[in-house]
C-alpha cells in the first residue's frame, strides 16, 4: 500500500433554522468538493456556503486547525484498509455527525483507522474531528447525514435532569462506530429523528432534541465507549504533549493557563510551551484563542445570547479580550459578523 497524503477542510454546516441548529439530509457519499481545487499535502481550507450550490473556498492558517492537520499528517498508513489511494480529504466543522447507512459500502478514515460501512451501519463524529472518506464506485454508501451543535439537546428539559453524566461522555466520545444489535436500535432512533425533521409536525423541535439525547444515552448505557470509541496509542513524549491537546479541548471555556495545562501533564510551563510550539507549529495561546473563537461562533450563530455572556461562555476573561482576540482574527467586529450571518 502506497503512503497517502493528507489535507484539511473545515466546512460550513447548511442553513439551519436560528435558535435550532439542527439539519438532516439523504444523499449519496461522493469525492469531496474541494478535491476538484488545486492544493497540495498539508494545506488547510474552509469552505463557506454563499449560496444555493455555491461554495467558496479560501485557505487558512488557523491556529486550531494546524494543530489538528499535525495530528492527521502522522498517518500515512490506515489499519483496516489495504487498498491503494494516493490522497485524503479530511473534514471537520464545530459540531456532531451521525451518519446512518442505507445501502452501498465504503470507508471511513479517522485516528489513524479505517473504518468499513455498509448497509446498517452508523457512525458518529464528535464536533472538530477531522475524518474523510472512501466510496466504492460500483457500489457507493447512500446515507442519511444529521449535522447538530450538541448544545441543541443538553438544553432540552430531559437533558437537564443528566447533565453532568452525558457531558462527561460527550468529552470522551471521538469517534462511535456501532455495529449489530447497538446499530440496529441506534438506526431504529434516527429514523424517527429523520420523520421528526423531514415532516416538522408540531413538536418536532424537542421531539429531536429528546430523541437525540436517547440516542447518546443509549449507546453510554451499552457501553460504547468501551468498546467502540477509537483509541490510538501514543508512544514517549508525545503522549503528553497528546494529553494536553485533549485536556485543553475539554476545559478551554474555563479560562485555562498555560501553567494549569502543563501541571495537568507534569511537564515544567516553559519546557511545555516550547514543546507545544515545535510539534504543533503554534502557540498555546494561539490554540486556546481559536477554540474559544470557534465556540463563540457557534453560540452567535444558534443562540441568541447577548455578546458579553457568548464572550463568557466561551472562556474570555473580559469584553474587551474578547472583541481584541476575534477582530484580530476576523477583521470585522462579534456585531458585525452576527449581523452579516
Amino acid at each position: 500500500m502506497n503512503e497517502i497524503k493528507s489535507n484539511l477542510f473545515i466546512e460550513d454546516f447548511p442553513p439551519m433554522e436560528k435558535g435550532f441548529y439542527f439539519f438532516a439530509e439523504e444523499a449519496t457519499m461522493k469525492q469531496p468538493l474541494i478535491s476538484a481545487q488545486k492544493i497540495e499535502e498539508g494545506e488547510i481550507y474552509t469552505i463557506k456556503i454563499v449560496g444555493p450550490g455555491q461554495l467558496e473556498f479560501k485557505e487558512t492558517q488557523d491556529s486550531a486547525l494546524k494543530v489538528m492537520l499535525n495530528e492527521i499528517m502522522k498517518y500515512s498508513k490506515y489499519e483496516g484498509y489495504d487498498g491503494e489511494i494516493d490522497k485524503l480529504y479530511f473534514h471537520a466543522h464545530n459540531g456532531f455527525e451521525i451518519s446512518m447507512v442505507l445501502s452501498g459500502e465504503g470507508y471511513y478514515f479517522a485516528e489513524g483507522r479505517a473504518i468499513k460501512v455498509e448497509a446498517g451501519s452508523v457512525i458518529v463524529f464528535n464536533s472538530l474531528m477531522p475524518h474523510a472518506w472512501l466510496a466504492n464506485p460500483d457500489n457507493p454508501p447512500v446515507q442519511k447525514t444529521f449535522t447538530f451543535y450538541h448544545r441543541l439537546f443538553l438544553e432540552s428539559e430531559l437533558a437537564k435532569e443528566q447533565s453532568m453524566l452525558i457531558k462527561e461522555y460527550l468529552q470522551l466520545l471521538t469517534v462511535l462506530d456501532l455495529h449489530g444489535e447497538q446499530a440496529k436500535e441506534s438506526f431504529n432512533i434516527l429514523e424517527m429523528m429523520y420523520e421528526e425533521f423531514v415532516n416538522k409536525k408540531p413538536g418536532y423541535h424537542e421531539s429531536i432534541k429528546n430523541l437525540l439525547l436517547v440516542f447518546f444515552i443509549y449507546n453510554m448505557r451499552s457501553g460504547m465507549r468501551k468498546h467502540n470509541v477509537i483509541q490510538v496509542r501514543r508512544n514517549g513524549a508525545d503522549v503528553q504533549l497528546d494529553n494536553a491537546v485533549q485536556y485543553i479541548k475539554n476545559h478551554f471555556h474555563r479560562n485555562i493557563t498555560l501553567e494549569d495545562v502543563a501541571k495537568q501533564v507534569y511537564m515544567h510551563p516553559n519546557y511545555f510551551s516550547a514543546s507545544f510550539k515545535k510539534k504543533y507549529g503554534t502557540s498555546f495561546v494561539d490554540y486556546v484563542n481559536a477554540l474559544k473563537i470557534a465556540m463563540a461562533i457557534e453560540l452567535m450563530e444558534s443562540t441568541d445570547m447577548p455578546i458579553q455572556q457568548v464572550a463568557s461562555e466561551s472562556g474570555f476573561s473580559s469584553l474587551s479580550n474578547f472583541y481584541r482576540v476575534f477582530k484580530g482574527r476576523y477583521d470585522i467586529s462579534p456585531a458585525k459578523y452576527i449581523k452579516q450571518n
